[in-house]
C-alpha cells in the first residue's frame, strides 16, 4: 500500500485460508477409484459421488480442486480413445424460452424449474440476516456461510435441470439439431424480464447442447439472429408481421393452423436444419473409418467432464 501511494498505510493485513479459497489445480501421480482418488502431495480421498469419474480407459493429465459453499470438488482432465457415433436419427429442432426450459418439435416439453423465483424470499431473508450482522464478527460469517448455501442450492437445481433436458435430447440421437442464436445480453436489457431470463439460464442449455451433440458426431444448425422461427407458420411458410409475447397460440391466418407457439418455433427449427444439411451427417465431416484416423488432444471441459476432442485426418 505504500508502494501504490495509498492514504492508509501500515502493517499488512491477515489473509486467512479459510477466506476465498478458490481452486488449485494438480498435475502428476494422480490415481482414480471408484470410491477414492488420490492427488499429489494429498492422501487418498473419500469420494462423496461415485462413478462420475473415468478408472480405467483414460489417461489422466491433471487434476482442479475446487471449493464452494463449504463443499470441495475435483474434476480431473483426461485423454480417452473414443470414436464419434454415427448418425443415423432424424433431425430435431429445439425452442428455449421462459414460460418452458424447452420444447422439442414432437411436442415434448421440458419444464422451467424457476429455481431462483421459488427461493427469493428465502434469499431475501438470508440477505438481510447478512446486512444486520456486525462485520468482521463471527455471526456474520455464519450468516453469510448460510446465504452461499442457498445459492448454492439454486445453481444446483438449475444445473441439475438443464444437464437432464439436455441429456435426454442427446439420446435420441438425432442426425441434426437446429436451436435458434440468442442475443442473451440484449434480452437482459429488457428491465422486465431480465431476472426470468436469468434464472431460465437459456444459454447455459444451448452450450450444453453444443458440446454433448459433438461428443457424439451429431451436427448443430444455428438459424440467424433475426430467423422468424415463432412468426412463420410451420405449415404453409406465411409469416406474421407481429406477434406479441402474451400470443402462446399461433394461429395461421393463412391456412388456419392452430398449434402451440414454443412448437411451431421448434418445427420451423427443425425444417430449416434439415434443409441445410447436405446430408443427414454433413458431407463437409470427414469419413471416420479407422482408429488411427483419431489424434487424441487435450482441452478444458467443465468440472465433473473429461475431454474429448477429435483432429480427423481427411
Amino acid at each position: 500500500r505504500c508502494k501504490s501511494g495509498a492514504r492508509r498505510k501500515g502493517f499488512p493485513r491477515f489473509k486467512s485460508r479459510k477466506r476465498g479459497i478458490g481452486s488449485f489445480r494438480l498435475t502428476g501421480a494422480i490415481a482414480v477409484s471408484d470410491s477414492y482418488i488420490t492427488l499429489p502431495r494429498i492422501s487418498p480421498i473419500r469420494l462423496k459421488e461415485r462413478g462420475y469419474l473415468p478408472t480405467s480407459g483414460a489417461r489422466i493429465l491433471s487434476a482442479t480442486a475446487s471449493e464452494r459453499a463449504g463443499r470441495w470438488f475435483v474434476s480431473i482432465q483426461a485423454e480417452v480413445a473414443d470414436l464419434p457415433r454415427a448418425c443415423d436419427g432424424v433431425p430435431l429442432g429445439i425452442d428455449v424460452g421462459i414460460l418452458h426450459l424447452a420444447t422439442l418439435d414432437d411436442g415434448s416439453v421440458f419444464e422451467n424449474p424457476r429455481a431462483l423465483r421459488t427461493a427469493e424470499r428465502k434469499l431475501v431473508r438470508l440477505q438481510r440476516a447478512v446486512s444486520r450482522k456486525k462485520k468482521r464478527s463471527a455471526n456474520r460469517r455464519k450468516a453469510v456461510a448460510r446465504l452461499a448455501r442457498q445459492h448454492y442450492r439454486i445453481a444446483c437445481i438449475r444445473k441439475d435441470s438443464i444437464s437432464k433436458a439436455t441429456s435426454t435430447v442427446i439420446a435420441k440421437q438425432p442426425s441434426v439439431i437446429g436451436i435458434e442464436s440468442l442475443n442473451i445480453s440484449g434480452m437482459l436489457g429488457n428491465h422486465k424480464l431480465a431476472r426470468a431470463v436469468a434464472d431460465a439460464s437459456m444459454s447455459e442449455f444451448l452450450r450444453q447442447i453444443r458440446y454433448k451433440a459433438a461428443w457424439h458426431g451429431i451436427r448443430i444448425v444455428e438459424a440467424p439472429k433475426f430467423f422468424p422461427s415463432s412468426k412463420t407458420c410451420s405449415n404453409c411458410g406465411h409469416v406474421k408481421p407481429e406477434l406479441s409475447l402474451s400470443e402462446r397460440e399461433y394461429k395461421c391466418g393463412s391456412c388456419g393452423l392452430a398449434i402451440g407457439r414454443d412448437r411451431n418455433a421448434a418445427i420451423n427449427l427443425k425444417n430449416l436444419a434439415a434443409s441445410s444439411a447436405v446430408n443427414a451427417c454433413g458431407a463437409e465431416s470427414a469419413d471416420v473409418t479407422r482408429k488411427s484416423d483419431v489424434k487424441l488432444s487435450a482441452r478444458k471441459q467443465e468440472p465433473n467432464t473429461f475431454a474429448r476432442t477429435y483432429v480427423l485426418k481427411r
